[in-house]
């Protein structure tokens, strides 16, 4: 007799932790999987500023009481007003190698879209864009970036089977770390000049702090047109603040500004953490932040994870003048390759890995599905 699968709402913190360290027993033979820290997930599932926005609840999959799946469900209420839609974002899924399973968290989750008047459920998604999103489809055998999730090749083959479709995809590349062209270099200049733009010096972090803000709002113009972005609000950018530019290295960050000073790009990197993290196998301590201190410190890769400029300058090619830094400061700290972000399958701009030494590694898809009623 088949066993009873039973579908259990995140109540108190003991339930949450099971949720958040599910991940860890499930790819705990997987080569490929970088655990998160706990107290991150719990901060964020907890305490990200866009919950003032945003329902969350979330659910967890049980069979004779062994936990065999996870999923939240999310609804941007300032997301779904802003873009005319009826959605309810799905995040935070992962489930044994069972489509009986998925398909019971799916169904849980829509239902609770449908007892809202929603429409439509899409993802993998959690708040915004500045989170991390979409599912792995190809590239399995790489060890995935902090800024990713990994899950299992079923995942894509059970969303197929519940009638998902494609929305949009991500692909992400892993570029070799080479000698500045000097095409490269006669262009940056040349735009430089052409655009009265040049780079910022940042002295130290807490200017960098202080011109975060700009730096979020450039994001917040360069972005509007991007796929599930919105703009990030002053509790948001104070967040995304306290949480990355504080670890920051000044010359892995480019600002760049016109004439009258005001920041009209923006690039930031940081050397890869996927392998400290993996070490420290969700906990920061005692060891995780020495394997995390350590990385910083001394790595052969290094993670691209913001770019940006603003629309006025979107044809331009000015990013040239941030490239060009960037590789020079990825050549003094001794970096061999530079893994990208997540970029929209169709981004124009992101042509420009295509003429460095560079493969594909990952592409991640958002998904999309009308609730039927």
């Amino acid at each position: 007799m088949a066993q009873t699968i039973e579908i259990k709402e995140v109540k108190n913190s003991e339930e949450l932790k099971k949720f958040i360290q599910f991940p860890r027993e499930l790819y705990k033979s997987c080569p490929y999987y970088v655990p998160a820290l706990d107290k991150g997930e719990e901060k964020l599932l907890t305490k990200h500023p866009a919950l003032a926005f945003c329902d969350l609840r979330m659910w967890l999959a049980l069979r004779d009481g062994k936990i065999i799946g996870r999923i939240a469900g999310i609804i941007n209420r300032r997301c779904n007003e802003i873009k005319g839609q009826k959605r309810i974002r799905f995040a935070w899924f992962d489930v044994i190698e069972d489509l009986e399973v998925a398909q019971k968290l799916f169904q849980t989750v829509e239902e609770w879209g449908k007892s809202q008047g929603l429409e439509e459920i899409c993802g993998p998604s959690r708040y915004s864009n500045m989170e991390k999103q979409a599912m792995l489809v190809e590239g399995f055998d790489h060890l995935t970036s902090l800024g990713a999730d990994y899950n299992y090749p079923y995942y894509p083959e059970y969303m197929d089977l519940m009638g998902f479709e494609k929305e949009v995809d991500y692909i992400q590349y892993k570029v070799k770390v080479t000698p500045v062209s000097e095409r490269i270099s006669r262009m940056a200049d040349l735009l430089s000049r052409k655009y009265h733009v040049h780079l910022r010096e940042i002295k130290d972090k807490e200017q960098l702090k202080r011109d975060g803000y700009a730096f979020l709002e450039v994001l917040n113009e360069s972005y509007h047109n991007i796929f599930n972005f919105i703009p990030l609000t002053h509790e948001e950018m104070t967040w995304i603040i306290d949480e990355n530019l504080s670890v920051g290295i000044l010359d892995l960050v480019s600002l760049l500004e016109d004439e009258n000073g005001r920041l009209v790009g923006i690039a930031m990197s940081i050397p890869s953490l996927n392998q400290a993290f993996k070490k420290a196998d969700g906990k920061l301590w005692p060891f995780g932040a020495l394997h995390i201190l350590h990385a910083l410190r001394h790595n052969k890769s290094v993670d691209l994870l913001l770019t940006g400029v603003l629309p006025e300058y979107a044809h331009t090619g000015i990013h040239a003048i941030y490239h060009k830094q960037l590789h020079e400061a990825f050549l003094r700290h001794g970096f061999e390759y530079a893994y990208t972000s997540q970029q929209l399958e169709d981004n124009i701009a992101a042509r420009i890995w295509q003429k460095y030494d560079s493969e594909v590694i990952a592409r991640r898809r958002c998904y999309r599905k009308r609730i039927d009623n």
